[in-house]
């Protein structure tokens, strides 16, 4: 991993077990994502709307050699139906 002058390194974060529901809701969504791996490490919690909302932090690493991680807060809705949708990925800044 390249270290960026001024920049922050992230340190090795242990994946985190998310409750049922929402491992399914994340796995149906990052299943389909192209360019980018995402490691679930803090379920923050959820948010019943039209279904129910999950936020999850997740490290990013994208599909390229030498990619950085980032942490980012993934906000993933699963429909009253069962189908899962991404609504939100936003970098968190530190």
């Amino acid at each position: 991993m390249a270290v960026t002058l001024g920049g922050w390194n992230i340190d090795e974060m242990k994946g985190c077990n998310l409750p049922q529901k929402a491992q399914s809701a994340f796995t149906a969504v990052t299943g389909g994502l192209v360019g980018a791996e995402y490691q679930p490490v803090l379920y923050v919690g959820s948010q019943v709307v039209n279904g129910t909302n999950y936020c999850i932090f997740a490290i990013q690493t994208l599909v390229e050699p030498n990619a950085e991680k980032r942490l980012v807060k993934m906000i993933i809705n699963a429909a009253a139906n069962g189908a899962a949708s991404l609504v939100s990925v936003s970098g968190v800044a530190i």
